[in-house]
Formats: structure tokens, C-alpha cells, sequence
């Protein structure tokens, strides 16, 4: 049984906690002591733990261009060299490539079988019934089904990947959107309501970062962001069994009713505006749709029958492709295994191109975006706090 929604307080009731919870500052435990200043102080040192958790650390560690991080100005010259350069570099870094380790052993399969092809037909039982059988003029009919299977897998992974890019766009959007607007509707009213928002949307992101990476604990993201009882409260609702659930879809009800008590509750005589806390909901729901689209996006893979589908077909391919070469009457073994080998590498490599690509999240800059993210809502309260010291 999860326990009560805590209160806006930062009374800490457990001293015995902060032997166990190092990371936090003591100056957002105390009621009516959490300032912008001790806002800013704790996602400075959220950023000093880079490294020391698997959620934040980051993914990338390739030498070679990769979609798994932030790309600058550099990366853009590097990857667009003209094209002798440009081939060079990618040929000598062939070798390191996680798609070529991966068809590697197909590859090589398909290289034996080969090899054993040449060799059965020196065997002229087998080699008169391989010249007459029209394995050759067979072949070409593998061909069309097989680049259209293709092409229509990497064109939907593609797809789900520029749509889970999407909505962490929107989602950095409308929390930065959500954090002006705390700053401009709730602190002004009640403070630490205001700054607590702040708490949760600067942990959004990660959050979701460990959710849909999975295995990636976010506790250390809360317990240094947020107070002893909202963060007890999280660990409580963040251990769901499936996608439906944990630290995501939790803040997303923490700050709703936040908001809610907004209107009902003053602060010195004055409440929140009724319009501001209604824009305010609609946020919300935006920002429920993104979580609900990659939900979406993990729960429903391509179909799995195309994919098999796509599987046997070019295991036929492949099995019959030695046969049609030497029923053509080319009488070269190194030019049969040359071809084979070549264009196993290119069908399977872009069969393993879509199914990598198919679930998006390992290949998006998570540690990027959530940061981003965090930094959208710190500079909202960062440009209150000049605002204010200008006046």
C-alpha cells in the first residue's frame, strides 16, 4: 500500500536518513528554507555525480559518428567529408562497426556453406544435376520480395525512431514550458509549491531515461532533487511491473495535484489564477501524450511475422544464392565466395540496421535530452532569480 501524498513540507522526520542520503543539501529539508538558490545548488550537484550511476552516464563511447549523442558543428563537418575522404574513413573503421560485428557470424555461415557448395559439385552427380536445375533464373525472383520486405522494415523502424525523437522534443518543450509557468503563476503565490515543480520537472527526464532504458535506477536523481517524503513517496510508486507505471507517470500526478491545490489554497490572501492553472493542465496532458507515445512505441514492435518473415526469406536467399552462381557456369571459387560473402553482408546488414532501429531508445541521446531538459527548467527559475535581483 503506497502511502499518503505528502504535503509541501520539508520537515525531515528520519535523521537517521541523511547517513544514507549523502548526495542531498539539508537546505530543502527545512520548511520555508528552500530558495532558488538551493534549487540551483542541487542540480549543480546532480551534474557533479555524472558518471557515478548508470542513468547518468552516458551511452556514447564510439570514436566514429553516432546518433547516440548531441551533434555540433564538428560532427556535421566530420560526417559530411567529400566522398573519397568520406569513404576512407569509413572503411578504415569497417572493422569496428557494431553492425558489421554483428552479421559477422552470418556472414561467416553463409561463407561455409559456400565453400561447401564448390566443393559438392566437384562431385559430377552433383554437379550435373546443380547445371541443370534453374537455380540461376530462380534466384532472381528472391531478389524483388527481398528489397521490398526491406525496404518497408527500415522505412517503419526509421519511423519509429524520428517519432520517439519527436515526442522527447515536445516533452523538453512543454516541461520548460511548465517550469515559466510555475515561476510566473505559483511562486509568486506560494514558493515552495512553486520551487517543487521545479524539483520534479528537472528529475522528469531522467526518470524517463531509466524507465525506457530499463535496469537504469532513478533513485539517486530523487534523492538528490527532491525533499525526504516526496522522495520516499516516489520509491514507493516507481517499482510498477510493466511500462504502465513508475516514476514518470507519478510525477505527472504529483504535480497535477499540486496544481489543484493551487486554487483552493492562499498564500498571504492570494491564489493562483484559474486560467493559468487550466494552460497549466493542458501542459500536463501534452505531457502525458509524450510518455504515452513511447510507452506506445515499447509496447508495439513491428509485427514479429514480418520479421520472420523477412528471416526466411533471406535465409533462402542465401542458401540458394552458391547454387545459382555455379549453375550460371562461373567457373571461379574465389569469385562465388567473394559475391556470397558481399551480398550476405548487405542483406543482413540492413535487416540488422531495421531491427536495432525498430526499438529506438538504446540509439537516442537519452542522456542528452534529459539534461537539455533539466537545463530548460533551471534556466526558467535562473532568469527569475536575475529578474528579481535586477529589480
Amino acid at each position: 500500500m503506497h502511502p499518503i501524498i505528502p504535503s509541501v513540507s520539508y520537515h525531515n522526520n528520519n535523521p537517521s536518513s541523511t547517513t544514507t542520503t549523502t548526495t542531498t543539501s539539508s537546505s530543502k529539508r527545512i520548511r520555508g528554507q528552500d530558495n532558488v538558490e538551493s534549487f540551483l545548488s542541487d542540480l549543480a550537484e546532480l551534474d557533479s555525480l555524472s558518471g557515478t550511476a548508470s542513468i547518468l552516464t552516458k551511452s556514447h563511447s564510439k570514436s566514429d559518428s553516432s546518433y547516440t549523442k548531441f551533434w555540433t558543428v564538428d560532427d556535421w563537418k566530420l560526417h559530411q567529408l567529400k566522398s573519397l575522404r568520406r569513404y576512407a574513413k569509413h572503411l578504415r573503421s569497417w572493422w569496428k562497426s557494431p553492425t558489421f560485428i554483428s552479421v559477422l557470424p552470418t556472414v561467416a555461415m553463409s561463407f561455409l556453406w559456400t565453400s561447401i557448395c564448390i566443393f559438392a559439385v566437384r562431385c559430377e552427380l552433383v554437379k550435373e544435376y546443380v547445371q541443370q536445375a534453374p537455380f540461376s533464373q530462380s534466384i532472381s525472383s528472391f531478389t524483388s520480395p527481398i528489397s521490398i520486405l526491406l525496404a518497408l522494415k527500415i522505412n517503419r523502424s526509421l519511423n519509429r525512431l524520428f517519432e520517439a525523437r519527436t515526442a522527447w522534443g515536445k516533452m523538453i518543450r512543454v516541461a520548460t514550458s511548465l517550469a515559466g509557468m510555475a515561476v510566473h503563476y505559483i511562486v509568486p503565490v506560494d514558493p515552495e509549491k512553486g520551487l517543487l515543480i521545479g524539483r520534479y520537472l528537472a528529475a522528469f527526464g531522467w526518470c524517463m531515461k531509466g524507465k525506457l532504458r530499463g535496469g537504469e535506477d532513478d533513485s539517486i536523481v530523487l534523492r538528490t532533487l527532491l525533499p525526504f517524503d516526496e522522495a520516499a513517496w516516489m520509491e514507493s510508486c516507481k517499482n510498477g511491473p510493466d511500462y504502465t507505471s513508475g516514476s514518470p507517470s507519478a510525477i505527472i500526478f504529483r504535480l497535477r495535484s499540486i496544481i489543484a491545490s493551487m486554487t483552493n489554497e492562499s498564500y498571504e490572501g492570494r491564489f493562483m489564477s484559474v486560467v493559468a492553472s487550466q494552460v497549466m493542465e493542458e501542459r500536463l496532458g501534452e505531457l502525458e501524450q509524450t510518455v504515452e507515445t513511447c510507452k506506445k512505441i515499447v509496447a508495439s514492435p513491428i509485427p514479429p511475422t514480418f520479421t520472420r518473415m523477412t528471416s526466411r526469406v533471406l535465409c533462402l536467399f542465401l542458401f540458394f544464392l552458391p547454387l545459382a552462381l555455379v549453375s550460371s557456369g562461373m567457373q571461379s571459387p574465389i569469385a562465388i565466395l567473394v559475391i556470397v560473402t558481399f551480398l550476405s553482408y548487405i542483406f543482413v546488414g540492413i535487416d540488422e540496421i531495421s531491427v536495432e532501429v525498430e526499438h529506438p531508445f538504446p540509439l537516442l541521446p537519452m542522456f542528452a535530452l534529459a539534461t537539455n531538459l533539466k537545463n530548460g527548467v533551471a534556466n526558467q527559475y535562473k532568469m527569475m532569480k536575475e529578474l528579481t535581483m535586477g529589480m
